[in-house]
């Protein structure tokens, strides 16, 4: 007697795998979030310390306290006030369809793959502070055909940004970690326009 054999595992089927989702905005809305926590109770704690006599030193000492305390209250009341620009949603997804840019706020697209002939990332590398190395990754997409553009004047703002020769270009971040996620995404969904990841700027710094 002869026992059924499991069905093989193939390769992956990119229309239903699931999308690649890249949220732009995440790390600046963590960092100033983390900030407006971390400044707004010291600048309150030293603004009580300097009233109620709590800072040695005389009248110069207390004035400074005032004033940095009010410095870093002010930063943090600032954070609240623009929070809703700070939170504006930002997310580019990678997925079976095409590349589509979710900007509620802004200017939304949507392009189907077979509509591109290339799609490279682009990192730029530059040095932080410290010496640190750092990148700036954008996603440049290559119109397939002379109507595209017509077909898309939500993009027009994209077409040749930053000395692009015949595409658009759209910034995705300061994350260097970036480039290898979206380029993955791009081979497993449509490998016929993958391009690879091109490094620019200082790249001794890799």
């Amino acid at each position: 007697m002869t026992l059924p054999q499991p069905p093989q595992a193939g390769p992956p089927n990119p229309n239903t795998a699931q999308p690649v989702v890249y949220d732009v905005g995440r790390r600046l809305r963590r960092n100033v979030l983390v900030g407006g926590v971390v400044l707004g109770p010291f600048g309150v704690l030293l603004l009580i310390g300097a009233f109620r006599g709590g800072v040695g030193g005389g009248t110069g000492a207390r004035v400074l306290t005032v004033l940095f305390g009010g410095v870093l209250l002010g930063a943090a009341l600032l954070v609240l006030l623009f929070w809703p620009v700070f939170s504006r949603p930002q997310q580019l997804f990678l997925e079976p369809s095409g590349v589509r840019w979710h900007d509620p706020r802004g200017k939304p697209f949507a392009v189907r793959w077979e509509e591109l002939a290339t799609v490279e990332i682009s990192r730029k590398w530059v040095t932080r502070s410290f010496g640190r190395p750092a990148a700036v990754v954008r996603i440049d997409l290559f119109p397939a055909d002379g109507d595209f553009r017509p077909r898309h004047p939500e993009m027009e703002h994209l077409w040749e940004r930053e000395k692009v020769r015949g595409g658009y270009r759209l910034p995705v971040g300061a994350d260097k970690n970036a480039a290898p996620l979206l380029d993955e995404a791009v081979r497993r969904f449509h490998p016929r326009v993958h391009g690879g990841i091109r490094e620019a700027g200082k790249t001794h710094l890799i």
